[in-house]
């Protein structure tokens, strides 16, 4: 199972970061429980850590989607502020929780990272009263 070498190093202090990937057929209890193990894991380690595993839904019927591939996203967040060197103690902790994660994975992990929009823009976000 390959994983991604994308560096979290210069991500913002209020960021998300969101892996998803597609599970082989047969695989999905043994690695959501394995998932779930290594996320309590890192928060744990983690002070303000917050972790979720997630699966896609079927828009149209707001159940689970019934691909034979279904696709998961791990999500990940700091609760307060997380400076770089949260974000890379988190990378070095993933990086080595990743070999203990079961066959399952079909194809490599796809890392992506969001921050809030008036972060990025520069500009303060509206309120509503």
């Amino acid at each position: 199972m390959p994983a991604a070498r994308t560096s979290w190093r210069k991500m913002p202090p209020m960021s998300a970061l969101y892996i998803y990937y597609r599970v082989q057929p047969g695989c999905e209890q043994v690695l959501a429980a394995a998932i779930h193990q290594m996320q309590a894991r890192l928060r744990g380690a983690m002070p303000g850590l917050a972790a979720s595993l997630q699966q896609r839904t079927d828009l149209a019927t707001g159940q689970p989607s019934r691909t034979p591939q279904p696709t998961w996203m791990e999500t990940y967040h700091f609760n307060g502020h997380a400076d770089h060197r949260a974000w890379a103690a988190f990378e070095a902790a993933l990086e080595r929780e990743l070999p203990t994660l079961p066959v399952g994975i079909e194809g490599p992990r796809q890392t992506e990272c969001f921050s809030p929009l008036a972060a990025v823009a520069g500009v303060l976000p509206t309120r509503k009263e």
